[in-house]
């Protein structure tokens, strides 16, 4: 599936982008595409907000009928690129866009779109816009975050550091998302009904799948 983008975008690349991400992120998430395939049914159309190496789309790839992975890290678009050269994948689009305007693409164009380990890392003000735009593309959303509260103290710590490591604009955004009542004050804001949620890797890491309410 090829669509093509009315706007050039700014790319916004990180220290770990890429070569780092997919040798030590990717892996910790192995459970999480797991989870996130399971619920996607065969035949499905996929839009991924945030899919940085597009390990999760290429994980299901043979699944599904296509995915297009948006992206706002340069380094992350070709390593997902290569990727899915490498592998012969041709149903997976990678493009560098805002997802916060995503009006190159249609209405309800998707069966899922799905975002993992991304809304809580963005500007507190890119988050509204960036679910409104899922929500209008999406006949149902599933969103993978940090589990809100955190179940206990030394979850509560291991999570600061993690984020904390990632760099200070990134801790910053994780920060007031945990400050602002995480993913559930999000969805109920953004109008989303969730219809199932798991929680994933030891109990730091939570599930939703929704639908506009």
């Amino acid at each position: 599936m090829k669509t093509a983008l009315k706007t050039e975008t700014r790319a916004n690349n990180h220290f770990y982008d890429g070569w780092a991400y997919q040798r030590f992120i990717d892996p910790a998430l192995a459970s999480i595409r797991k989870r996130v395939a399971a619920i996607i049914p065969e035949g499905s159309t996929v839009l991924d907000v945030g899919g940085g190496t597009g390990n999760q789309v290429l994980f299901m790839a043979e699944k599904i009928k296509s995915a297009i992975c948006i992206e706002l890290s340069e380094t992350m678009v070709n390593t997902a690129r290569r990727q899915a050269d490498r592998r012969g994948i041709d149903n997976c689009d990678f493009q560098l866009a805002d997802a916060t305007d995503l009006s190159h693409l249609a209405d309800k164009s998707f069966d899922y779109s799905i975002s993992s380990m991304v809304i809580h890392e963005m500007p507190e003000a890119k988050r509204l816009p960036v679910l409104k735009e899922m929500k209008r593309l999406g006949n149902q959303i599933i969103l993978v975050d940090w589990i809100y509260p955190q179940t206990s103290t030394p979850k509560l710590i291991s999570t600061h550091i993690v984020e904390f490591m990632a760099g200070w604009q990134h801790y910053a955004g994780f920060r007031s998302f945990m400050q602002g009542g995480g993913m559930p004050a999000l969805l109920q804001e953004v109008g989303l009904e969730v219809i199932e949620t798991q929680i994933t890797n030891k109990g730091t890491i939570q599930l939703w799948v929704c639908h506009p309410a």
